[in-house]
């Protein structure tokens, strides 16, 4: 008979989420969303507490198996003080490192929008937004180099953001899922810095050449039969389809999160948009996330 009352009874590791990233960049609609799954969420705690902290996660004193953490840089010894605890979590968690980040512009035109202060503007009152970002920024340098995941939400709407987390982080452990960005575009306007592949269809009939028409989108039926037209365009499409669809597992098994394909013809306006507007269609039937947008639908 063996005698088990000296065994050593060990405590599965708790999943602990640090949220952090730049202010106006989704780190809040993430937070809620972890809630919303059953997180226990802890919002924007001082700098001053994050050792003791860290000792509850070592010492197993949280009753909670699943936490997410928010940190920013309303206080500036966050991102240090973060820097020095973060081998301990390391060692004593399942530890994930989430930064949030967006484009500048954009994040001015949210604050804007909302006529919310950025929360850096009463300490820094004779910065304008543009620099108060790039403070936001520079302060948050040591734990976006800790992170194991950036999500830049630049062209993500806040429900897109929330069905990303509620897809990637459900504590049921269901498989999650890649959201899927179809972007149409025009070259002569530029194409986009941040697509992963993308594109030309510049090949394809051109309603440009069509009097009648040209003054419409790839959102009209007009445009939409008249590029349809062209039998090389379902041709194009069940080769884009097939070759997505080879690749969407193989990129979930990589830990691949966001995917944006872009589709391009000159101006886009007319091709690409009904091109990725037909794509979109196909890939909601299949895919659980897929957003589309049109860059340079309004533009001449």
């Amino acid at each position: 008979m063996t005698n088990d009352s000296n065994a050593i009874q060990t405590s599965p590791k708790k999943n602990v989420i640090i949220i952090s990233g730049l202010a106006g960049s989704g780190k809040t609609i993430a937070i809620h969303a972890l809630e919303d799954l059953g997180y226990y969420c802890i919002d924007n705690l001082p700098a001053v507490l994050l050792q003791s902290f860290a000792d509850s996660i070592v010492e197993n004193t949280l009753k909670a198996s699943h936490i997410a953490l928010a940190l920013d840089s309303r206080d500036t010894d966050n991102p240090v003080t973060f820097e020095k605890i973060y081998p301990l979590l390391l060692n004593s968690c399942n530890l994930t490192v989430l930064f949030f980040k967006a484009t500048s512009d954009v994040i001015m035109r949210r604050f804007r929008e909302t006529r919310r202060q950025h929360p850096l503007s009463k300490a820094n009152p004779l910065l304008n937004l543009h620099d108060i970002i790039a403070l936001d920024e520079k302060t948050l340098e040591p734990i976006f180099h800790l992170a194991n995941r950036t999500i830049d939400s630049t062209h993500l709407s806040s429900q897109n953001l929330k069905k990303f987390i509620y897809n990637q982080f459900s504590i049921t452990g269901k498989q999650g899922h890649l959201l899927l960005n179809i972007v149409s575009f025009g070259f002569k306007h530029g194409t986009p810095s941040d697509l992963d592949t993308y594109f030309d269809v510049r090949c394809f009939k051109n309603p440009h050449y069509e009097p009648e028409i040209k003054h419409l989108t790839g959102l009209t039926k007009e445009i939409k039969d008249y590029v349809f037209s062209d039998p090389n365009v379902d041709l194009f499409i069940n080769k884009v389809t097939n070759l997505i669809n080879f690749f969407y597992p193989l990129y979930l098994d990589e830990g691949k999160h966001y995917f944006s394909l872009g589709i391009g013809c000159t101006g886009g306006k007319h091709r690409s948009v009904a091109i990725a507007e037909e794509l979109a269609s196909i890939f909601r039937k299949q895919i659980p996330l897929v957003t589309i947008e049109h860059r340079n639908i309004d533009k001449d």
